[in-house]
């Protein structure tokens, strides 16, 4: 009798534990045109917060890229969804930022937003991806890209503008066919032939940004892949062993 009164005691008073710790208040951001504010909530609304988002991205990537062949078509399909459902911010429209997922709920975003819904769709769809300033020579001006991983290549997008690159051949042009200059910058319109949707004019000059690419080694945790439970828990554990 007194081992089970032991076992029900521990049980409840484990009860009382988890519940305490979830109701704990922790901290998450949003910036409203640039001003970040930290908003305090329960730990067991920002878990349950990011799963939700977690299982969305998934049930979403898997609607786009649906029927895909290859990886290249993947990442096609995605660029072109972000490029249709991530709309320019409208006038007199507050520029949002916090989570991804709540960009795509929107529907629009500034330019690095754009480049954020791609590559973390990319992400979860096996496709490694991130986004990055890109600097002329003379670092006075910037343009923000976002790289996609196909076929051990690195490939080149704006998802912002709807613009994205090929080669001589007609070909997606990998980043190191970009840095020797085999390059011609296409537009959103001729990525799928009969996708109907009106290419996005881009007045951007890419010549002095895309001769300042790198070739790329590796791409480690950012924003973009660690979306996922998995991921979240390797970065944080990483962030705090730093």
């Amino acid at each position: 009798m007194k081992k089970k009164l032991l076992k029900l005691l521990f049980w409840i008073a484990a009860l009382i534990v988890i519940i305490v710790v979830l109701n704990i208040k922790v901290s998450t951001r949003q910036g409203i045109n640039y001003s970040v504010h930290t908003i305090r909530i329960p730990l067991y609304l920002k878990v349950l917060d990011f799963l939700d988002r977690h299982y969305n991205y998934q049930w979403l990537v898997q609607r786009i890229i649906s029927n895909s062949e290859t990886d290249k078509e993947k990442v096609l399909k995605i660029f072109k969804w972000t490029c249709e459902n991530i709309k320019k911010v409208p006038d007199g429209y507050p520029v949002i930022d916090d989570h991804v997922w709540h960009i795509i709920v929107r529907g629009y975003g500034v330019v690095d937003q754009s480049s954020d819904v791609f590559t973390t769709l990319c992400n979860y769809a096996g496709i490694e991806a991130f986004y990055n300033k890109i600097f002329t020579k003379d670092r006075s001006s910037c343009a923000i890209l976002s790289f996609a991983k196909v076929d051990k290549r690195w490939f080149v997008f704006d998802p912002y503008n709807g613009v994205y690159f090929k080669n001589k051949q007609g070909e997606l042009a990998n980043i190191e066919e970009i840095i020797k200059g085999d390059w011609v910058k296409n537009s959103i319109d001729t990525v799928m032939q009969g996708s109907g949707i009106a290419g996005r004019k881009s007045d951007i000059d890419y010549t002095s940004y895309l001769k300042n690419l790198s070739p790329i080694t590796e791409m480690g945790l950012k924003r973009a892949n660690i979306q996922s439970p998995m991921k979240r828990l390797e970065y944080e554990i990483k962030k705090r062993l730093r």
